[in-house]
């Protein structure tokens, strides 16, 4: 009898869906995206490398949206409205924000000022012991938010703020359900976090894949995928042979000689752009590279042309000094980074301070293209000018900051996060940057002169551009001439994808999945 039953339930339950129209059955695609790594947390403010935010991008919105496309080119800095529907200045210190109303999070609840506030809080980001220290770098200059009413809150800076509204786009000013934050905990809520955004999670397999599903409610429009899974697959060969094969949708970290195998294909097509990233060095201030004139030669001895020429294709650039042309204070005039091994030579002869001493440059494999290829020749650009650089390539970062290794000069990446030295400069290697406060091993901290934090307190707090513009000159010029690190270029980065998907890759690290940046087949932006 029980069977009889559950046999007839099962084929009423099937005619019933059948029965549905058309028009209520989800034909969205899934779409499928191999990338290269997986982030170990979502939490907004927690993880924002190149791997974490591709994903959270479109999990999250900020009260104040960049327009990355406003021009077209995926790099522009127009401010729209985001979860903000609008804002004013009350005076060089205080933002006043109104909030859209009616907006959700993807647990169904509400948007209010009440989830900016505990967002924005000092204990979460950026006070004096923070929950997650990793922002205080990018909120550094926030001082606290006020509740106005359900709707609007004022966002008041600790200084004058000129950059307050670019800020509150960028990095780090994601807003976060409060409720199911303090409910679950910081790290309950990095596994499975709430936000306002076009997906939220699903599924997470550690070393596999993260599955996000359709935030139907976005107040930007419905999503146009019915769900998005970020497949990990680490090697480039097995990228693009999975998009070949119809197994994935769009591959990220396409290989500039490789551009070529996909353009062969009828049914595919690559999305190009030269990146507001910058792959860098560090150079530790211990051991050998502890020497200014060391550090110096290091720099003076890569020829950055050729890496450019041989690993890029010529397709990208190196900046003129820690900056990019996007920048509202761009310095034109600002010297290029110097290629000249013969003075490198002089440096090294006159300090009296190198003896042939190995230095050990340790990297990750996979952090980011062609790291390695650009390490092996550096190498030799190294050892032309007497330098005796081993290079000790590792699996992970834990390997590379092990207190109890050698390691003289690592990779980084520097992500200018805002148009102006306060979204990359300042947070990166001012006085609360990892560079000067190695937590892992104090010796390895760049002892910057007190005139480079001093001229970078100018940067951020001055009011007047003009002043801004002669501090952020002189902070570059003790930059070089110290150089805890160099520049190597902008990376060209290339997604593959099917050709019947249009989307747009910013200069950013995002991956932008919302309705005005994802369609399949005809619609307008392919």
């Amino acid at each position: 009898m029980l069977k009889r039953l559950k046999t007839l339930l099962a084929a009423t339950a099937l005619s019933l869906t059948a029965a549905l129209p058309a028009a209520a059955q989800d034909d969205r695609p899934d779409l499928t995206v191999a990338v290269n790594n997986l982030p170990g947390s979502l939490e907004s403010i927690e993880e924002m490398g190149n791997v974490a935010v591709r994903i959270s991008y479109s999990m999250f919105d900020s009260l104040i949206r960049r327009d990355f496309l406003a021009d077209g080119s995926g790099t522009a800095s127009k401010l729209v409205p985001g979860l903000a529907e609008s804002w004013e200045r009350i005076d060089d210190r205080t933002l006043e924000l109104k909030l859209r109303e009616g907006v959700t999070f993807h647990d169904g609840s509400e948007l209010t000022s009440d989830d900016v506030v505990f967002s924005f809080n000092a204990g979460r980001g950026h006070g004096y012991d923070p929950l997650i220290g990793a922002a205080k770098r990018f909120m550094l200059t926030v001082s606290h938010i006020e509740p106005v009413d359900k709707y609007t809150m004022r966002v008041v800076s600790k200084e004058p703020d000129v950059l307050l509204e670019q800020r509150l786009a960028g990095y780090a000013f994601w807003v976060v359900e409060n409720k199911s934050y303090m409910t679950m905990g910081k790290d309950a809520f990095a596994r499975n976090p709430v936000g306002t955004g076009p997906y939220k999670m699903d599924e997470w397999v550690d070393g596999e894949y993260i599955r996000l599903v359709s935030h139907d409610d976005y107040f930007g429009g419905k999503p146009t995928a019915k769900s998005v899974t970020f497949v990990q697959v680490p090697e480039v060969s097995a990228r693009i042979a999975g998009l070949v094969s119809g197994e994935y949708d769009i591959a990220v970290n396409i290989p500039p000689d490789q551009i070529p195998v996909i353009e062969g294909y009828d049914d595919l097509k690559v999305e190009q752009i030269v990146l507001d990233n910058t792959h860098m060095l560090v150079f530790f201030n211990d051991g050998p590279t502890a020497h200014k004139e060391v550090r110096q030669a290091l720099s003076l001895a890569i020829d950055r042309d050729l890496l450019r020429e041989a690993l890029w294709g010529g397709k990208n650039y190196t900046p003129n000094g820690h900056q990019l042309p996007s920048y509202v204070m761009y310095i034109e005039d600002y010297p290029a980074f110097d290629y000249n091994p013969e003075k490198a030579r002089q440096i090294l002869a006159e300090c009296d301070c190198y003896n042939g001493e190995e230095i050990i440059y340790k990297l990750p494999l996979n952090y980011y293209l062609l790291s390695l290829e650009a390490a092996q020749a550096m190498q030799q650009m190294w050892r032309e000018v007497g330098l005796n650089v081993t290079l000790q390539p590792v699996e992970n970062w834990s390997q590379v900051n092990d207190p109890d290794q050698t390691v003289n000069i690592r990779p980084w990446s520097n992500t200018h996060r805002l148009p102006d030295p306060t979204g990359s400069f300042v947070p990166q290697w001012g006085k609360e940057s990892w560079v000067q406060k190695n937590k892992e091993d104090a010796s390895r901290s760049w002892q910057a002169p007190a005139a480079f934090n001093a001229l970078q307190d100018t940067i951020t707090t001055s009011t007047d551009w003009d002043e801004r513009k002669a501090a952020y000159r002189e902070a570059l010029d003790i930059w070089t001439d110290e150089a805890p690190g160099t520049m190597l270029y902008n990376p060209l980065e290339t997604y593959a994808l099917r050709k019947d998907i249009g989307w747009k890759p910013y200069g950013l690290y995002y991956m932008d999945l919302r309705p005005y940046n994802l369609t399949f087949g005809d619609a307008p932006n392919n």
